[in-house]
This record gives structure tokens, sequence and C-alpha cells, in this order.
């Protein structure tokens, strides 16, 4: 686990316009998967994964747990982890990317205050679990991953109601916890420093705040933080802030000034080398290929410290 720590990989995936999902299907993901990659990586999005056959070890946080056939998993933003096939064998899993802020925010049924403590619970931490342990569940993923694959008439609102039964599913996981057994203590203890940056990155934050969200002294955090995340709790904050600088640059026309201050930056020298710092790229640059992103994305070959080739 050394060498994992030296650093963490962002992966940066983006949902196609119009869809519910991000979904990689198909034989093109039988693959030994964790070879030649030696560093945990994490998501903007919310991670669904199923394995159809083969074996090895999901690193969910600080958890090393194996997996086989019919083994799915689900990891909320931000959780440092990785898969890896067992040594020279290949497995076939199909994947899902779920943005699961926006996805609680269209559930009509709940007030803003509990849709906050939902988002809050489900990104408390990530699973491994069997059809077995929770055949409810592998079905909805499942049933999501057919109608994406198929696109059958009506087929995004199917995938949209699936997803609201999964986030019934994933509070039960929650309620669950303790029966299940999958703790991860050094990411939970964080989870209120990861809320934190997420809900205040456009303005200054020092890492005494941080550690005050998690009600732990500054040392402390600075420990937990590293081992739980892989990274410094600075390169953290600047990886959410060139996260939403990514969105401004996509989705409006503001100038690159404008967007370095709304992402939190004090300066658009900051901005532009801690941009080039996370993805290998200048901001100009990102902007400017931005039309091939999403075939790309379906790659999975984009992260922070590979930059965008």
């Amino acid at each position: 686990m050394a060498k994992q720590r030296e650093k963490v990989e962002y992966r940066y995936y983006e949902i196609p316009e119009g869809e519910a999902v991000l979904a990689l299907l198909g034989e093109d993901w039988i693959r030994e998967y964790g070879k030649q990659i030696k560093f945990l990586h994490f998501h903007n999005l919310l991670e669904i994964g199923y394995c159809h056959w083969g074996s090895g070890e999901v690193v969910l946080g600080q958890e090393h747990i194996p997996f086989s056939g019919g083994s799915f998993m689900v990891v909320p933003p931000r959780l440092p982890h990785t898969t890896s096939s067992d040594h020279g064998t290949k497995g076939f899993w199909e994947w899902m990317y779920v943005d699961l802020d926006k996805l609680v925010s269209d559930l009509s049924q709940y007030d803003s205050m509990m849709k906050k403590t939902m988002l809050k619970r489900i990104k408390k931490t990530g699973y491994l679990l069997t059809e077995k342990e929770n055949p409810v569940l592998a079905k909805l993923i499942l049933g999501i991953m057919e109608e994406a694959r198929n696109k059958k008439p009506y087929y995004k609102d199917s995938i949209r109601g699936l997803l609201g039964a999964c986030v019934v599913e994933f509070l039960r996981l929650s309620d669950d916890e303790e029966k299940i057994m999958r703790s991860r203590s050094n990411t939970t203890l964080i989870a209120g420093a990861l809320e934190f940056v997420s809900n205040h990155y456009m303005e200054e934050i020092r890492i005494s705040d941080l550690a005050d969200a998690c009600s732990i002294s500054e040392s402390h955090f600075r420990r937990v933080f590293e081992e739980g995340m892989n990274m410094k709790p600075v390169d953290y904050i600047n990886l959410i802030r060139i996260q939403n600088a990514c969105e401004l640059l996509k989705r409006t026309e503001k100038n690159m000034e404008e967007v370095s201050a709304l992402s939190g930056f004090a300066s658009i020298s900051a901005f532009n080398r801690n941009f080039r710092k996370v993805m290998n790229i200048s901001p100009y640059q990102w902007k400017k290929s931005s039309e091939n992103y999403e075939s790309r994305l379906l790659y999975c070959k984009i992260s922070a410290q590979k930059g965008w080739d």
C-alpha cells in the first residue's frame, strides 16, 4: 500500500446530454483489471459496477475485499478505490455513473432538509456486495444496465424510476451498515470535511475549518485525511475546485477570470497553475478540445494524473 499513498488519481466523467446515467457496457469491459495501475482513484460521480464473471480484489478506502461473479459495488463520489483481477486473469465488469446530487434533488416527495440528510448518508461509505446478500439492489442495477443497453421506448423514464428505487436501497444499506460489516472508519470520520469542501470550495478554506467540521483536532484530521484519501487536504480542495472549473468551462461562456474566481482561486495564475497540475493541460486547451470529451469518457481514459490523453 505504500506506493498507493504516493498519489491518487481523480477521474472526471460526464453523463451524456439527456441521459440519466453514463453506462459503460459490453465486451470492451472484459479485461485484466488493475494491470499496470499503481494508484487508487476516485470520481466526481457515484459509481455502480456489476461483475458478471471473474475474481480478484476491490480496495474501498482502507479495506481490501475479494470479489467474484455476482458481486456488485456502489462507490460514492470522492471515495478512493480500485479493482484488481487475480493475477493473469480477466474479469467482466459493467459500469454506470450517476449524478447522485441531481438524482436525490429530483425526488420531489422529499423536502430540502431530508434530501440533504439522504445525500450525506449515501455518500458516507461504499459497498461491495453479492447478489445473494442483496438480491433487490442487484436486480435494480442489472435492470438499469439492460435498459441502457437496449434503449427501448421510454427507457429513460424506466431508468429514472429504477434509480429512485436504488436510492431507497442505498438508504437501507446505510441503516444496516453495522450488520453488513463494511466499516471504513477513516473515510467515515472525514465525511464532514468532504461535505464542507463540496459546499464551500468557492471560499477560502482553512484546514482548521475542515477539522472543526469533523469535530477532531487539526493534527489528527491531517493524519486521518491523508490515510483515508491518499492525498493532502489542500490537494483535495484544489481537485474539487478544478472539477467545478471544468463544469463552468463546458457549460457556460464565462471568461477564465470569472471561472477562476467562481471556483475559489485567489488569482488567475493560481488557477492556471493548479489546473495544469491536476489535468496536465491548460484550461484554454481543455475548453478548446471539449467536443471530444464525451467519446473519450466512454473508454475511461481520463484521470487527474494522466490528463486527457
